[in-house]
């Protein structure tokens, strides 16, 4: 009498629940059906290959040793690639503490720089900008006018090569430091400051520009080395056929490599 009782007060939840353990059922059988050789298969594989870890040395010496041979290798092309790009900054545009404040140290360097390119330039019929890309406001901070430095060395060298070129005019400057000094996050592994140069006249110059930007110094010679270019596009001048315009961004690179210890901290 009672589980007639409950039948006719549960018969709901009885029916759903008994239908659930039959559809677990006949799902465990169709998934057993279709699935379990595989399943068999890929733990036999699973438990053979465990076997194998624990009874065979899957490296030896030898792989030790051509690891190690390998390693070395890359860090040799790293090496040699970083020296390549790098930017190796001439001690004129050096700041010296036995020289004084950083900010007199920079107006010093920036005057008489600026006196010698204005001066060549009169000379040889080169227009430039009297600024030569420096900021309006100088930079106040030391690390901003050693950076601020670097990058007027870029100016120089390519203003120089502008002469040598025979290059017309250069019409515009802009010196850019990397973002990321001013930034909490830091410049990062590669830190790059753009010099932009405008310069139109004669395609020929321009192109001579370029080519001299990317010369590599003959072996065991003491010479500036190539210039690292973002970007560059030569335009001809729409109303002169003999004009062009060339646009060149210019990159003084600074490699930080993270170490291991560098890449731990970050990644807690």
């Amino acid at each position: 009498m009672a589980f007639n009782d409950y039948w006719q007060e549960n018969k709901r939840f009885v029916v759903t629940v008994a239908s659930g353990a039959i559809l677990f059922v006949i799902g465990s059988m169709v998934v057993s059906s279709f699935f379990g050789s595989e399943l068999q298969k890929q733990v036999r594989a699973a438990n053979s290959d465990e076997s194998k870890l624990r009874t065979t040395p899957m490296f030896g010496t030898k792989e030790l040793e051509l690891a190690q041979t390998q390693n070395d290798e890359l860090q040799s092309a790293i090496d040699k690639l970083s020296g390549m790009v790098e930017w190796k900054t001439r001690p004129r545009f050096l700041l010296d503490e036995a020289k004084g404040p950083a900010s007199n140290q920079y107006f010093g360097i920036v005057s008489s720089v600026r006196e010698e390119l204005l001066r060549a330039a009169g000379r040889a019929n080169l227009r430039l900008p009297e600024d030569l890309g420096l900021p309006a406001l100088s930079p106040t901070r030391e690390q901003e006018i050693q950076k601020t430095l670097e990058a007027f060395d870029l100016v120089e060298r390519v203003v120089h090569l502008a002469l040598d070129s025979g290059v017309e005019r250069v019409d515009r400057i802009e010196i850019k430091l990397d973002p990321g000094l001013a930034a909490r996050s830091g410049v990062g592994e590669i830190e790059r400051t753009r010099v932009t140069f405008v310069a139109s006249g004669a395609p020929q110059p321009l192109v001579r520009l370029l080519l001299a930007s990317q010369a590599r110094p003959a072996p065991g010679a003491d010479a500036l080395q190539p210039l690292v270019v973002e970007r560059c596009e030569l335009v001809p001048a729409r109303n002169k056929e003999d004009e062009a315009t060339l646009e060149a961004v210019f990159c003084v690179v600074r490699l930080h490599p993270h170490t291991g210890e560098e890449a731990s901290d970050g990644a807690r």
